[in-house]
């Protein structure tokens, strides 16, 4: 191998091993991501479960707060029984900071807070008036809210008092956001990580990490201007320009209340174990380009010297090869020449009989024409005899030439045609093939001898290795077969099994001319089972 072939497959060695680097590397923290992706999701559907587990108690102890109500009409404004009751109903709800009554009027009639609590109105605030004036109103949420009293924000979950659409006041949960900052603390989330709760109209209930500063005000998340709206619920990644700081972020719309539950994950944790494997993989990766160049110069080296030992070798059958040619040309045309001089002779002898001078001349003319067929032979084989290609149907062709294939099979021997309908036409050149032809059916019938069936079968090659393009002609006899040496040297120029009756040169015209006109021609030969020799014609319309 030359040094630059050498280099060449060192470098395509060296891009493969950074191609399957790249490709892993890939791999990897498409696969990293997706496992932040997965991890975000689940988060925010536990998240979901547990929000909307909260409130589905409070809602539930508000329906018990009207329920016990309606049992008792004309109950005295702040009922120590009634406080105590609501204050049982507190302790089991941490979430809740507290639990009152609001009148009709819009003042508070029940409070867990008494007597502290101040006497002011509510009638001003959003979820009061959006009872009174549809009673017909389930559960509210309210976005967050300041306690009139001092004890900071809160969510006021509110449900309507009396039956039948008859306002009667609002019983009120007020909610506070610092029970589930305080329970997303406990979560233990990393470096750059946050859990919020939203109103779903985009003001912010809790967070963490972030607290009290930011509750109360509308939120600028991609969540609500750019995702919700398409769908309730999803995850999306979010860069902010610098890989270390991308993040996925996760949503959930809370079911059955107005409220959005967000987690962001910050991809760092997830990318670092990728790259400590990426580097480990680039490192084996580097070793083994390494030991992949030296694998490479060795076997250059070594195909460098089968190299040399198969052009010495190849250049020894060609002289092996061109003896042999030489030598069967030698030996033919000496038995032609010694034929054509024989007969010579005897023309010259003086006295010699008129009909012993006419054989002579006869045989002397056979052993010229003999010589003319032989260098026709030649010619073929070494594919200078031009061809005269076109079109035709193989079952044409083989009917024409049946009586001619009948003749030279001799009369012990049966010449059956089996040519497939409607075949198409294929590329060939009509007499060459019946020389092609009679050169196989002599083959045969030499190898069967006195008795014997020889069948020219036709039919399109789509079954077969040789694909759609192709028309196939069969020749199969009832012979003994062949050997698989004999069968791998067949087509060889002067090889013949024949002895001294033989050219060597029948089959080799044959592959001479199938690799004139671009077709193919395989032997199939078993010892004992006959010999089948197919012919590959490409088809006309191809």
């Amino acid at each position: 191998m030359r040094p630059s072939h050498t280099i060449a497959a060192v470098a395509i060695g060296w891009l493969a091993a950074v191609a399957l680097v790249g490709v892993l590397a890939l791999a990897g923290r498409d696969a990293a991501l997706e496992r932040a992706f997965q991890t975000s999701e689940a988060l925010a559907r536990v998240l979901e479960e547990n929000t909307s587990g909260a409130f589905e108690s409070v809602s539930l102890t508000l329906g018990a707060i009207g329920d016990a109500l309606h049992r008792t009409p004309g109950l005295e404004k702040n009922d120590p029984a009634f406080r105590d009751m609501l204050r049982q109903r507190l302790a089991e709800l941490p979430y809740a900071r507290a639990l009152f009554v609001i009148g009709p009027d819009g003042f508070v009639t029940h409070d867990t807070d008494y007597p502290s609590t101040p006497n002011v109105s509510l009638a001003d605030r959003s979820y009061f008036k959006a009872h009174r004036d549809d009673p017909r109103l389930g559960l509210t949420i309210s976005s967050p809210l300041l306690s009139r009293s001092g004890l900071g924000w809160f969510a006021a979950v509110s449900r309507p008092i009396g039956r039948a659409g008859v306002f009667q006041g609002v019983a009120v949960a007020a909610v506070e956001p610092a029970y589930f900052e305080a329970l997303y603390r406990r979560l233990g989330l990393g470096t750059g990580d946050a859990i919020n709760l939203f109103h779903r109209d985009g003001v912010l209930i809790a967070q963490h990490p972030g607290g009290e500063a930011r509750v109360g005000k509308p939120t600028d998340s991609l969540v609500f201007s750019r995702y919700i709206e398409r769908q309730p619920s999803g995850a999306y990644r979010r860069s902010t320009g610098t890989f270390s700081h991308d993040r996925v972020v996760a949503y959930r719309s809370v079911e059955g209340f107005p409220l959005v539950v967000a987690i962001s994950l910050a991809t760092e944790p997830f990318l670092a174990e990728w790259r400590r494997t990426a580097l480990g993989a680039g490192v084996a990766m580097a070793v083994l380009t390494v030991l992949l160049s030296t694998l490479v110069v060795h076997f250059a080296r070594q195909r460098g010297l089968r190299e040399r030992v198969r052009q010495r070798r190849a250049q020894a059958e060609k002289l092996e090869a061109l003896g042999q040619l030489t030598g069967g040309i030698a030996h033919d045309f000496g038995n032609l020449l010694n034929i054509v001089s024989t007969n010579l002779h005897m023309l010259a002898t003086p006295g010699a009989d008129p009909s012993t001078k006419a054989q002579a001349v006869a045989l002397a003319q056979r052993g010229v024409q003999r010589g003319s067929q032989l260098v026709d032979q030649l010619l073929t084989f070494a594919r200078r005899q031009p061809l005269r290609l076109g079109p035709a149907r193989l079952d044409a062709l083989l009917g024409a030439a049946q009586p001619l294939l009948a003749q030279a099979a001799g009369s012990g021997i049966e010449v059956a045609v089996e040519a497939a309908p409607d075949l198409p036409a294929c590329v060939v050149d009509a007499t060459q093939l019946e020389v092609a032809l009679v050169n196989l059916v002599v083959n045969a019938r030499d190898a069967m001898g006195e008795q014997g069936k020889v069948i020219m079968r036709t039919f399109d090659c789509k079954e077969e290795d040789m694909g759609p393009y192709y028309v196939c002609l069969e020749v199969r006899d009832d012979g003994p077969g062949m050997s698989e040496d004999v069968r791998r040297r067949a087509l060889e120029p002067f090889f013949t099994t024949k002895g001294e009756a033989g050219t060597g040169l029948g089959l080799a015209q044959v592959y001479g001319f199938m690799q004139q006109i671009g077709g193919s021609v395989v032997i199939d030969s078993t010892p004992g089972a006959g010999t089948a020799v197919r012919l590959y014609f490409p088809k006309a319309s191809g």
